[in-house]
């Protein structure tokens, strides 16, 4: 496994012929369906603890390496060929709170086709636009409320315990803080998802850590999200209420007045980077109506303004600059 990333947010080759521009239209319904989502909480959960030993052999036949994910990233219980194992997994499989995970997941989650669709035609535009990148199996789970996506080199999974919805009660009573609680709904796995696979599929790769690339990395990443989902709205892909995307919009300016002011967006300081780019109550800096990550949309604002002055630049092209600062002079970037 040469990458693994988890978030508490053999590849599959789609058999089409495209090669988009971003004057193009792309009908990802005219693509075959070909995502793989599989239930895998589904065949685990319904074992009976005195099968463990036979189940393990075939969850690994039909899940490969994410039963070793699973395993050792997400529950951490080890490696499955410990002498163990099977006895840490019934543990994890009879606990109380991971039960009532399954149960709650289960009934909001009996079907999952209309997210199927979404991720597929979601996964079928990254692969026309990024024809070379893998597209991932994808694989649902449960992890007794822990994490929410983990995501490899070929595989992505989501935690449905923890998109629960925002009135859940186990999330209140695990502490959970209220502003991650209200997007932990139904509704954030698909934006939630590609996300992940965007920070999987494309590393942070200026040689200068300062706040104006990371600013400009995850706009990046937030920009092809919503490239994949066009549908969605942009409160919904940022995870703002509908108010804190109106506060945005109308502080644009002050935002990046503030940043340049107090001479942030080269600062290396990482106490700086993180309380801009780190999900929060609100952004540390600005005022307290603002959202967390709002510094973030201003990224996602100078990528949008390199795409729109620069109309025969691909996303491929504009992923591979690699100067940040180069970056932002060609996006000639005005905030409003």
């Amino acid at each position: 496994m040469n990458r693994v990333i988890l978030f508490s947010l053999t590849a599959l080759v789609l058999l089409i012929s495209c090669k988009p521009n971003r004057t193009e239209r792309i009908d990802p319904t005219n693509v075959p369906a070909s995502i793989q989502l599989e239930r895998f909480e589904q065949d685990l959960f319904s074992a009976s603890p005195d099968s463990l030993q036979t189940l393990v052999p075939e969850l690994r036949k039909k899940y490969g390496r994410f039963v070793d994910l699973f395993s050792e990233g997400i529950i951490h219980i080890g490696k499955t060929d410990s002498p163990e194992y099977c006895n840490y997994l019934s543990q994890f499989l009879s606990d109380t709170m991971v039960q009532n995970a399954y149960r709650l997941s289960q009934q909001k989650f009996q079907n999952i086709s209309s997210i199927k669709v979404c991720l597929n035609e979601a996964f079928n535009r990254f692969h026309c636009y990024f024809p070379d990148k893998p597209v991932p199996k994808i694989y649902t789970f449960v992890s007794g409320y822990n994490l929410s996506l983990a995501v490899d080199d070929s595989i992505l999974a989501i935690g449905l315990d923890r998109y629960l919805g925002s009135n859940t009660v186990q999330y209140k009573l695990l502490g959970i803080p209220r502003y991650q609680v209200r997007n932990m709904r139904p509704e954030k796995i698909p934006s939630d998802a590609i996300r992940a696979w965007m920070y999987g599929s494309f590393s942070f790769h200026d040689s200068t850590d300062n706040l104006l690339s990371n600013l400009i990395y995850e706009g990046q990443v937030m920009y092809l999200t919503k490239q994949m989902l066009p549908q969605e709205s942009d409160s919904l892909i940022f995870g703002f209420t509908p108010s804190q995307h109106r506060w945005c919009l109308k502080n644009e300016k002050a935002m990046w007045t503030n940043l340049i002011e107090n001479k942030l967006l080269f600062s290396t300081n990482t106490l700086d980077i993180n309380k801009f780019i780190n999900d929060a109550p609100f952004t540390s800096g600005f005022p307290q109506e603002s959202p967390g990550r709002a510094a973030v949309w201003i990224g996602y604002r100078i990528v949008e303004s390199l795409m729109k002055n620069n109309d025969t630049l691909t996303l491929s092209e504009m992923m591979g600059i690699s100067d940040y600062q180069k970056f932002l002079a060609m996006s000639r970037y005005k905030p409003r």
